[in-house]
C-alpha cells in the first residue's frame, strides 16, 4: 500500500527534470526518506480474553468499565460479525494456525488436544523467521514450551487444567522463558500478566525489529477470584441492578449506537432463570457479577499500561492492536447456591489442588462468597446470559451467544476513527492478517514440515476501507452443534444428529425464528455444504 507521502511525491517529478542537481539531490532524499519510513513493518499487539461475553466491554453495550478497551473503538474499528470456535483450544489452534481447528488435530468438542505441528505452522513461527521479536504471555495450551514455537519470550502457565488466580495448582507450571517460575506472595495471575506483557514490550521499543505481542489473559474464565478492593467497585451496581435491568439496558445501547439493527429482537433468556425480582440470593447473586466485572477490569488496566508504553515510545502510528474473546461468555456455576462444584466437595479432601495445600472451600452460596484464594466458583447462566446480550446461547454452542466475538482493531497509520464493520470474519482471519500487514508469505514448507494450505483471509482491506474478499462458506464443528453459515444464510443442528434450523441474520440475528420448515431447499443446500466441509477437513 502506498503511503500518503509516496502518493504526494508523483505528481513534481517532471518538475524537477528542470530542476537540475540540486532539484535531483532533493527529489531522492524525499523518496529515499519516504521509502524508508513506508518500509516499517508494523508492530502487533493481540490481546485477548477467554470467555468474555460479546456485550461485556463498555464499546459492546456493557456496563463494566472498560475505558482503555473502549478506546480501541473510538480511535479504531469494532468488527460486528466476528468468530471464534466456542470453546478455548480449538479458537487458539484457528488463531495460532490460520486453519480450521479440525486440520490442526482439534476435534473442536473438547477443550484442550495437541496440535499435529506436521500440519500447520504458528504465526510466531513464520513472523520470527522473517525478523520480527515475538512475545507472548498468558495461557499456553502446548505439551511443548511456547519458545520452542517460536516465541522469543513467553511468561505464563501450562495450562492443562483448572487454574486459580492466586497460587500454583496441579497440572499448571509456570515458566519464564524456559526456566520455572516461583510464584511471589501477592500474586495474582491477571496482574502479572500484565506486568510482563508490559516488560516485554518495553524491552521490545527499544530494539531495531518490529514486535508481535500475543497476549493471551485467562480472565475472566471461571474461577471467580479477584481482589477484595476491585470487587467492591461493582458489588452495589449489580445487587441494586440485577440481570434484568442489566441485560435491557445493554440491549438498548447496542440499538442506539447502531452496533445491531433496530429491528432485532432481544433472544429469549433459558426458562431456567429466574426473574431477578424473584432470585432469593440477591447479595450472592450480586457478588458473583461482580468479581466477574473486576476480572474483566483488570484486562482492561493491562491493555492500557501496553498502550501507554507504545505511545511513550512514539510507534503509535505503526502498530496494529486487536482485542477479541476466544469464545462466548460460560454458563458454569449453577443458578442456585451450592455445597459443591467444580470437583471439589464436603465429601472429598481438597488440599491436594493447590500446590501449598490449603484447601478449598466447595461450593458457593451466601455463606461462602467468591473471590478469595480459597473459593472456586463460577457465575452461571444467568449472568453469561447477560454477558451475551443480545445473543441466544453460551459458550461450547453453535448459536450465535456460543460463537461470535467482539473484535476491535487500532491501527492509526491506516485506520481512520470509530468505524464499525459488518463483514463476516473469523478467528483464523487474524494470521491471514497478521502476514499480509508484515508482508510475510505462508510457506507451502517451513522447517521440514508440510502445513496445510492457510484458510484465514486477511482483514486488511476492511482496515483500508476497501472491499474485501471474505469466506463464501464458514463451517464449525463446535462441543453442542454443527453450523454452516453462507451469507446471510445460517444452518445448525445438535452435534449428535437432528433436524438443522435455519436463521436469516440479517433480519434475525439473535436466532429467534427457525425458518427450516420454510425454506427446505435451502437447508439441503447448506446442509450439503457442511459435509463437503467435513469431509475436506477431516482428509486433511
Amino acid at each position: 500500500m502506498r503511503s500518503k507521502y509516496q502518493k504526494n511525491t508523483v505528481w513534481f517529478v517532471d518538475d524537477l527534470k528542470s530542476m537540475g542537481l540540486l532539484g535531483t539531490c532533493l527529489f531522492l532524499f524525499c523518496l529515499f526518506a519516504e521509502t524508508t519510513i513506508g518500509a516499517a513493518r508494523p508492530n502487533i499487539i493481540l490481546v485477548m480474553a477467554d470467555d468474555l461475553g460479546w456485550s461485556d466491554i463498555g464499546c459492546f453495550g456493557g456496563e463494566i468499565r472498560t475505558p482503555r478497551i473502549d478506546s480501541l473503538a473510538r480511535e479504531g474499528l469494532r468488527f460486528t460479525q466476528f468468530y471464534n470456535n466456542a470453546v478455548c483450544g480449538p479458537t487458539r489452534a484457528s488463531l495460532l494456525t490460520g486453519l480450521y481447528c479440525q486440520q490442526t488435530g482439534h476435534r473442536g468438542d473438547h477443550w484442550n488436544q495437541p496440535k499435529d505441528y506436521s500440519k500447520c505452522v504458528l504465526i510466531s513461527e513464520l513472523l520470527q523467521n522473517a525478523g520480527y521479536h515475538t512475545m507472548m504471555v498468558g495461557k499456553w495450551q502446548g505439551r511443548d514450551l511456547a519458545l520452542d514455537r517460536g516465541f522469543d519470550r513467553f511468561f505464563g502457565p501450562m495450562c492443562q487444567a483448572k487454574i486459580s488466580y492466586f497460587h500454583e495448582v496441579q497440572q499448571n507450571p509456570y515458566y519464564l522463558d524456559r526456566e520455572r517460575f516461583q510464584l511471589p506472595e501477592d500474586f495474582y495471575l491477571t496482574e502479572s500478566l500484565n506486568h510482563y506483557a508490559v516488560q516485554f514490550l518495553k524491552e521490545a521499543v527499544t530494539t531495531d525489529k518490529p514486535f508481535f505481542l500475543y497476549v493471551a489473559h485467562i480472565a475472566p474464565h471461571w474461577p471467580l477470584h479477584a481482589r477484595e478492593s476491585d470487587v467492591a467497585a461493582y458489588r452495589e451496581q449489580y445487587r441494586d441492578h440485577g440481570w434484568d435491568e442489566c441485560r435491557s439496558t445493554r440491549f438498548e445501547s447496542q440499538q442506539k449506537s447502531q452496533l445491531i439493527p433496530s429491528h432485532w429482537k432481544l433472544a429469549p433468556r433459558s426458562p431456567d432463570v429466574k426473574d431477578w425480582k424473584d432470585d432469593a440470593n440477591h447479595d450472592w447473586q450480586a457478588e458473583r457479577m461482580a468479581v466477574y466485572a473486576a476480572q474483566v477490569s483488570a484486562i482492561d488496566e493491562g491493555l492500557g499500561e501496553l498502550l501507554d508504553v507504545v505511545q511513550e515510545s512514539g510507534q503509535e502510528e505503526n502498530t496494529l492492536v486487536l482485542f477479541l474473546s476466544d469464545n462466548g461468555a460460560a454458563p458454569d456455576g449453577g443458578l442456585r447456591p451450592s455445597k459443591s462444584g467444580f470437583g471439589f466437595s464436603p465429601q472429598q479432601p481438597n488440599d491436594s489442588w493447590r500446590l501449598d495445600q490449603v484447601a478449598i472451600r466447595p461450593g458457593s452460596g451466601p455463606d461462602n462468597l467468591p473471590g478469595p484464594p480459597d473459593t472456586f466458583a463460577a457465575y452461571g447462566l444467568a449472568w453469561a446470559t447477560l454477558s451475551n446480550t443480545p445473543f441466544r446461547s453460551t459458550k461450547l454452542s453453535g448459536y450465535e451467544g456460543g460463537i461470535r466475538t467482539p473484535l476491535l482493531a487500532r491501527w492509526p497509520a491506516v485506520i481512520s476513527g470509530d468505524q464499525k464493520s459488518d463483514d463476516a470474519g473469523h478467528v483464523m482471519d487474524l494470521m491471514a492478517t497478521c502476514l499480509d500487514i508484515a508482508d510475510v508469505n505462508y510457506p507451502s514448507e517451513f522447517h521440514g514440515r508440510i502445513p496445510v494450505p492457510i484458510e484465514g483471509k486477511s482483514l486488511r482491506p476492511v482496515f483500508e476501507g476497501k472491499p474485501r474478499e471474505g469466506h463464501d462458506v464458514l463451517c464449525w464443528s463446535v462441543p453442542r452443534h454443527h453450523v454452516v453459515r453462507m451469507g446471510k444464510w445460517k444452518a445448525i443442528r445438535p452435534r449428535q444428529g437432528g433436524a438443522w434450523q435455519l436463521f436469516d441474520l440479517e433480519a434475525d440475528g439473535t436466532e429467534t425464528t427457525d425458518l427450516a420448515q420454510r425454506e427446505p431447499d435451502r437447508v439441503k443446500q447448506l446442509a450439503r455444504q457442511f459435509e463437503i466441509w467435513r469431509q475436506r477437513v477431516k482428509d486433511q
